[in-house]
């Protein structure tokens, strides 16, 4: 009785995992503008003194 309700489980963990090509896509475009974010974020910081910047 618990053999079907693991499989099903698992076959929908496995099919969520698949994402669309637009899918793939934005998370890549986010990925890449969190990244520039951060690199800004650190050329900022390496412009002025430690005490002017908080982090």
């Amino acid at each position: 009785m618990y053999i079907p309700l693991i499989f099903f489980s698992i076959t929908i963990s496995i099919e969520k995992r698949k994402l669309t090509t637009a899918q793939q896509e934005a998370k890549y475009k986010q990925k890449l503008a969190i990244a520039q974010m951060e690199e800004r974020q650190r050329m900022i910081a390496c412009q002025y003194p430690e005490f002017w910047f908080r982090s």
